[in-house]
Formats: C-alpha cells, structure tokens, sequence
C-alpha cells in the first residue's frame, strides 16, 4: 500500500477490539516514531498494551472505546518564552512558537499514522483533557514540553464513516489566468484527504507565479494541527521535488523535509 493509498483508506476510528498489536509491527512504528522525532524535534511516545491507553482521561471530543494502544504527540514549543501563556491547543494564539509546535505535530503525527494504516492498523487522532496533568502518565514530559495531541491506534471494531471534503476550489487559490498544475491538483486532492477536526477543513493553498506555495489557517478548530496533517498530504500528492514552499517572512515554510 501506497502513501495516497493509505489516505484513501485511513479514516478516524474510535472503537478498537482487544486483539493485540504485532510487536514486529511495533517495531516497526517505533522506528517511524524514532525518525520523526529525530527529524521534527519532537518527543512523541508510545504506549501499547494497556487495558486503557488514555488512562481514564476525558476526549475533548469524540467517544473511544478499547483503546490499547496509543502515541502521546509531545514537542516544546519554538521560542523562550513559547511555553508560557498558552494552552496546547490555543487556536486562536498569534505564538509563532506555539503555532510552529502545532503544525509539526500535525506534519510529523499525520506520516505516523499513514505509516499505522500502511501497516494494517486503524487509527485516530485525540485531545485528551488534562494530559499535562495527569497522574502516573505513561509518558515522560521534559521541561517546557507539553502533549499536544494524542493518536490511538489498533485493530478497528467497526469501520468507518463517510469521509466528506469541501470542493477544491474552496481550499486554493491560484493566479488569475493560470491553470492549475498537475502536481499542485494532486497535492490538493491528497490535502483534502487529510483528517482536521469535525472535518472542517480550516486551511488555503495559495500557488504564486513564480511557483511557490504558501498556505494559511482559516476559521476552525485547532486549525493549526490540521494545516500541519494537510502539508503533509500535500507533498505526498504533489511530490516532494515539485513542492517550494515559501511565507512572508523568512520565503522559506518547511514544516517537514520538503527541500
């Protein structure tokens, strides 16, 4: 199975059966996890096994049943004073460490769980209240680090539903005369694949004229994270050689390895 193969298939599952987890496929997503976090500076931690994996927390959203298995998304946010004054999943914060944290996390999460489905696993992501909190964790947070996100994954109860998307057009722009691209369509299309909260979809890819791309959030729920899962569908689709992305200050917007 493909990358665009595994986004067609994935879909956010919430009920899990007791059935375990391969270890030679938690090898496997233990040596994704150890390249992303190499890759993203980021700390995300696995966890399998558990009667419940998230430990009796409350989901932000969203009702999960037989989770055993999951991977705390942890990172610290870029900047000295990043950590404080924000919550994990401010969406309205102007923090550029704290925005730069959440997309990492959505980029670097987003290939975990493609790798999960690639691997016959079913997945989906979750805001856990209170995880920073929480008592005898699993997980270990170094100083200034927080979870953003957690990804629950496993062998699915049931399938999943109905997968529904805005129309492209909604979703880019491009310059006015100028047809779209092949590579910039299929990055679009694998975008517009990729999981964002309630489905909302809260992001815009804008391609320029000298061949650049840009992208923005817009009105939704932790919109950060989403644009983070969508960048990393839209290099999959486009091509990683045919991708320039570029923002108004430094030209230069790599979440993930797009050079």
């Amino acid at each position: 199975m493909n990358l665009i193969e595994a986004m067609e298939q994935r879909h956010a599952i919430r009920a899990y059966t007791d059935e375990p987890v391969n270890p030679a496929v938690l090898d496997i997503l233990q040596a994704e996890i150890d390249a992303c976090n190499q890759e993203g500076g980021l700390h995300f931690q696995m966890a399998a096994g558990f009667e419940d994996a998230f430990l009796g927390l409350k989901t932000h959203y969203g009702r999960f049943t037989g989770v055993h298995n999951a991977v705390a998304l942890i990172g610290r946010p870029v900047g000295d004073d990043a950590a404080e004054g924000t919550t994990p999943n401010d969406t309205t914060t102007t923090d550029a460490g704290e925005i730069a944290l959440q997309e990492r996390v959505g980029y670097y999460g987003e290939r975990l769980a493609l790798r999960a489905v690639q691997l016959g696993l079913e997945t989906s992501w979750a805001v856990l209240d209170d995880a920073n909190t929480a008592e005898h964790p699993w997980w270990c947070l170094h100083p200034g680090e927080k979870i953003v996100w957690v990804l629950a994954f496993g062998h699915g109860a049931r399938p999943g539903g109905r997968r529904r998307s805005k129309p492209i057009e909604e979703l880019c722009r491009i310059p006015d005369g100028m047809a779209i691209p092949d590579w910039f369509r299929a990055g679009m299309e694998a975008a517009m694949l990729a999981p964002t909260s309630l489905s909302q979809q809260p992001f815009l890819f804008t391609l320029h004229e000298d061949g650049t791309v840009s992208t923005e959030v817009t009105e939704g729920l932790f919109a950060h994270v989403g644009l983070g899962c969508a960048k990393y569908h839209f290099e999959v689709g486009a091509g990683r050689e045919n991708v320039h992305w570029r923002d108004t200050t430094s030209g230069e917007e790599a979440v993930g390895a797009a050079d």
